[in-house]
């Protein structure tokens, strides 16, 4: 009788046995947690979707869960075989986070500002520069940089602002891994001065690779990332193996073309210099040819002549295009063996000459991929080409990535996983950018300083057949040495630039379960690269020859360690737990040589310096050490209060003061669950408080001597310009958030709406000092700088269908900056000067980056002043103009799915903000613009609106030169004048794709097949700026914005998108 339970127990037990697939399309799942309910029974299934567990019962019911997917529970009854299909969960995959430390979070569940967007949102429409694809995607996101920069630099802000004279651009983690966005531009190229757009880093990452990206925007949210963390982070999660035991292989390929968009509006009334000259045959007959003396002859007894303009003049104030026969720069040179010598043309206008410079581009895209699964592990191997021909003559940048993904359950409980990718590109021809003296950025002689007239088509006969420059703006008739400016086409095919980087970075981890909720991980992860840059300039440039070559090294290792806790202790209470340490470690190197004194020959080499080459070489190197901790209690699923501390020691701060702490807490709470209204599907109500901090660069708190180029054989060091501070402490941001997250009407409408305040104290900045001292500057801590606004993602549909779906989402915010205080004697900081006007400057009671120079006078009505010669009077002191930050940002996304087609258009938008425009003061000046053509102006001159200084209107009339003029009413003397309004709204983006038909595609050897029709950077629907386009003045990620040197056109691409699954 005693055996009789037993018997019946074993009865009651059995095997069932089964397979999960997926409903879409019966691919097998791997991995599938299937659980006993209510008890602790539970498996997965095996690389082929196969699955084997002890059941109870007829009543056992089983529970099928997977990431991603909706959650199956099923009665087993007396079945012993039960197949599976589970259905993707949508809701459920917009609703889980990857938040710090890589740790997975239901979005619910969190109590900061996060938002997420999949990667298919960056590789659908792919740029040089993947961040150039967050632009109007996410909600308190500033993406500003330059599409006609060839893989140039995209700078991000989140929620503005917070460090005067630091680094501003948040910390990119990818799979847990810190990443390096170093930018190597020149100080010089910072401010508009000239120089190359190298990008920053992160371009390095493949779009193709990625699964998804998480913005984690508060302090809240960023705290256990430490000091790398204050700007904000991006999260990067990349793809990893498939879902199937059967290897599933990829490939797409995309071609895009690329044509210039927006250029400056030109005058074609009038052309270059400011009058003909006349050249006489009888007083040079050696500049005539055999068969001609002259084209003009006037009787006056001088004999016959040809009319010259003024070559060495670059500016546009001469005579009107009404088809003289002219001598064009290209007739002359005989003695250098010129075919054209002698030829005459008609004077007039060349409307399309600058449009016809730039180039139709190409750029190929190549993606293929192989991933798949087994009951133990996954893996995922990709490859990326990406091939960029530019708009510019002698363009070039390739990219090829390499990545490898892989997981593996070693032995029981114990997971080894790990990445590794391998990135290569080399550029040729970038751009210049800005107001250069060595006159790399063609843009400048095109609209600031040129000739309405030239030929382009003539001009791309650059060189003479004895390899004498041949240009526009030769010196004389008899001269052909360049002026001021070298022939476009010699700058793009004898003075380019080269350079190149080749990085690694991955990591590798193994994940132990110590217990039932009791994890343990190790994890080392590296990023390390080396990039070479080359600069030249030709003899028989304008400019003295030149060569340099810059070298940099980047290496950053980090070791972490990490204890995780996740267990519900009884229905209501769930808490999981982590505590960690982390060691990184980051060293670079930085070598910079350059020739003197010009090249002995036209090998670009140092050794063909004629002056012994400058040098500078540097070295850093930087660690911190970190411990870190994080708490999150759940209460019914529906209440969840979340802690979090971290400490940094950072060796680049004095001993006593490089220990620094982040506290942080948050709760959210799901009101929704005690609501019971029909129309209400979710409520979050949430709160965050938290503390980070910002250390600073090595050796700005110990003195590192300077060593400059030897005098003869004597060596020479100096006191840097400024002077370190041993007593530094690290800037300290607090922030406190409130949010809610609702969606109403099934799902149909939700809203995500943020309010912060964020202050930062103990601004790390460079303070002013007597040069007397020795040096210029010292850091020092001061300052206060403030950031509050509003975040708001609206999500609708308004229309939704079996076969048809409508989704619009809004993505707005609003910051408002101000530097509350700078120095108790110090209440202005220069931060950058532009090229030849105004400042832009950090002014206390102002927000950051006030751009400030000279207004017009204004008398007590508000009306402009002139003086007695009709220009403009200026103000007696320089102003604020205006704020390189704008009012707010956005973007629309109208989503649309039809059967097996999908269009998404996005628009984005910019209220406020500005900038200084060197194009428009100088291409105004020289007679370039349209404006400086309108009606008759030229030949009737203007009244300047405004009044004299006894308050009676003005009546006195001067030339249109001088009303544009530098001495005038130009904005070299008005600086206010070429102040313009950042505003815009675009139509950024455009994607239209079909899947083709399953019973299509069945017949074929593919397994999936998909194409798409792209466009980027479409219309520009609204701008204040009448000449450049203001989302392309971007030229660096640092904090010098706003000051436009030289505007690169902006860049239009349409392609199309193929993909292949196998």
């Amino acid at each position: 009788m005693l055996l009789l339970p037993a018997m019946h127990a074993i009865a009651q037990e059995r095997t069932v046995t089964g397979s999960v697939t997926a409903q879409d399309d019966g691919t097998p799942l791997a991995g599938v947690n299937i659980k006993v309910r209510n008890a602790n029974i539970g498996t997965q299934t095996d690389g082929n979707g196969a699955y084997s567990i002890k059941a109870g019962g007829d009543t056992t019911v089983l529970v099928f869960s997977y990431i991603g997917f909706v959650t199956q529970e099923i009665k087993v009854g007396s079945r012993s075989k039960l197949d599976v299909t589970l259905a993707e969960d949508t809701r459920q995959l917009g609703e889980v986070v990857v938040t710090a430390l890589g740790i997975k979070r239901e979005e619910k569940s969190i109590g900061f500002g996060a938002q997420k967007l999949d990667g298919g949102e960056l590789s659908n429409v792919r740029e040089a520069n993947l961040v150039h694809s967050l632009s109007g995607k996410l909600a308190g996101v500033q993406v500003a940089g330059n599409t006609g920069s060839m893989g140039g630099s995209a700078k991000i802000n989140i929620r503005g602002i917070n460090t005067i004279y630091g680094n501003n651009n948040p910390l990119f983690v990818v799979d847990g891994m810190p990443m390096e966005n170093r930018n190597t531009n020149s100080l010089e190229q910072q401010r508009g001065a000239g120089g190359y757009d190298f990008g920053n880093s992160i371009q390095d990452l493949n779009p193709a690779d990625v699964e998804n990206v998480t913005v984690l925007k508060g302090a809240a949210a960023t705290a256990l990332y430490g000091s790398r963390g204050a700007n904000g982070v991006i999260v990067v999660t990349t793809k990893k193996g498939g879902k199937s035991a059967k290897p599933n292989l990829s490939y797409s390929f995309g071609y895009n073309i690329d044509k210039v968009y927006k250029l400056p509006r030109y005058q074609n009334k009038y052309g270059g210099g400011f009058a003909f000259q006349k050249l006489y045959y009888n007083q040079n007959p050696e500049a005539f040819p055999a068969d001609r003396k002259g084209s003009y002859d006037d009787n006056d007894g001088r004999g016959p002549y040809d009319l010259l303009p003024e070559y060495a003049t670059d500016e546009s104030w001469g005579p009107k295009f009404e088809g003289q026969l002219y001598r064009p720069y290209w007739s002359w040179d005989k003695d250098h063996g010129n075919p054209d010598f002698g030829k005459v043309v008609p004077w007039e206008a060349q409307p399309n000459n600058i449009r016809s410079f730039f180039e139709t581009g190409g750029t190929f895209n190549h993606n293929i991929a192989l991933d798949g699964a087994t009951d133990k592990g996954s893996y995922r191997i990709s490859y990326s080409n990406f091939d960029q021909k530019f708009i510019l003559p002698n363009s070039k940048l390739v990219r090829h990535n390499a990545s490898i993904n892989a997981s593996y359950q070693a032995i029981k409980n114990l997971t080894i996983s790990g990445s590794g990718n391998f990135v290569t590109h080399s550029a040729k021809g970038r751009p210049g950018t800005g107001y250069g003296d060595d006159g790399g950025n063609v843009m400048v002689q095109f609209t600031q300083w040129g000739q309405r007239q030239v030929d382009f088509n003539k001009m791309k006969e650059y060189e003479l057949p004895d390899g004498t420059q041949l240009t526009w703006n030769r010196s004389s008739w008899f001269n052909p040495t360049p002026r001021f400016s070298n022939n476009p086409y010699w700058v793009r095919h004898k003075n380019y630039e080269t350079d190149g980087r080749t990085r690694v970075f991955g990591n590798l981890g193994a994940s132990y379960q110590l217990a039932q909720g009791l994890t343990a991980e190790v994890k080392y992860m590296t990023d390390t690269y080396f990039e070479t840059q080359e600069e030249r300039v030709a003899i028989g440039s304008q400019y003295t020859s030149q060569y340099w070559l810059s070298k940099y090294s980047h290496l950053e290792n980090n070791f972490q360690g990490l204890l995780s806790y996740n267990k519900s202790f009884t229905k209501d209470f769930s808490w999981n737990a982590n505590v960690g340490v982390n060691r990184m470690t980051r060293s670079g190197s930085t070598h910079i040589s350059k020739t003197v004194d010009g090249l002995s020959s036209n090998v670009f080499s140092l050794e063909a310096s004629i002056g012994r080459p400058d040098i500078t070489d540097l070295k850093t190197k930087k660690r911190i050490n970190s411990v870190f901790g994080s708490s999150s209690l759940g209460y019914k699923d529906m209440l969840f209060l979340d802690l979090g501390a971290r400490n940094d020691w950072s060796s680049t701060l004095p001993v006593k003061n490089n220990s620094y702490f982040y506290p942080s807490g948050s709760i959210s709470w799901i009101a929704s669950s005690l609501i019971d209204a029909n129309w209400l599907n979710f409520l979050k109500l949430r709160a965050a408080l938290a503390q980070v901090g910002n250390d600073t660069d090595p050796y700005n708190v110990t003195l590192a001597y300077l060593l400059y180029q030897p005098f003869g054989t004597y060596s020479r060091v100096a006191v840097p310009n400024t002077l370190p501070n041993p007593d530094l402490k690290p800037e300290i941001t607090s922030e406190y958030e409130f949010g809610t997250e609702f969606k109403v009407f099934n799902n149909r409408l939700g809203l995500n709406l943020s309010y912060y305040n964020r202050r930062t104290r103990n601004q790390i900045i460079p303070l002013s000092r007597s040069a007397a001292t020795g040096a210029t500057y010292k850091y020092v801590n001061a300052g206060l700088l403030e950031n509050k606004g509003i975040e708001l993602s609206l999500n609708a549909s308004p229309v939704s269908t079996e076969q048809f779906k409508w989704d619009i989402t809004l993505n707005w915010a609003k910051n408002n900056n101000k530097i509350v205080r700078l120095t108790a004697d110090q209440k202005t900081m220069v931060l950058a000067n532009a090229s030849f006007a105004v400042q832009l400057e950090a002014r206390e009671g102002e927000s950051f980056g006030s751009i400030v120079g000279y207004d017009f006078m204004y008398n007590d009505k508000g009306q402009k002043v002139v003086n007695e010669e009709g220009i403009y009077l200026r103000s007696d002191d320089q102003k604020v103009l205006g704020s390189v930050l704008p009012s707010f940002t956005g973007g629309v996304i109208n989503a649309f799915r039809y059967k097996g087609f999908n269009l998404s258009v996005l628009i984005d938008f910019q209220k406020g903000g500005s900038f200084f425009s060197t194009t428009q003061m100088f291409g105004r000046e020289t007679g370039i613009l349209e404006e400086t053509a309108t009606g008759s102006i030229r030949e009737d001159g203007i009244i300047a609106e405004g009044v004299k200084e006894d308050g009676t209107p003005n009546d006195v009339v001067i030339s249109a030169r001088d009303h544009y003029s530098s001495n005038g009413n130009g904005g070299y003397n008005i600086n206010s004048i070429d102040v313009i309004d950042a505003s815009y709204i675009y139509l950024r983006e455009i994607n239209l794709g079909y899947s083709l038909p399953a019973e299509w595609v069945s017949k074929t050897p593919f397994s999936k097949v998909r194409v798409s029709l792209t466009g980027r950077n479409l219309w520009l629907i609204k701008s204040n700026s009448k000449h450049v386009d203001p989302t392309a003045i971007t030229n660096s990620i640092s904090n010098w914005q706003g000051l436009e040197g030289g505007a690169l056109p902006s860049v239009r691409s349409m392609g199309v998108n193929v993909s292949f699954g196998f």
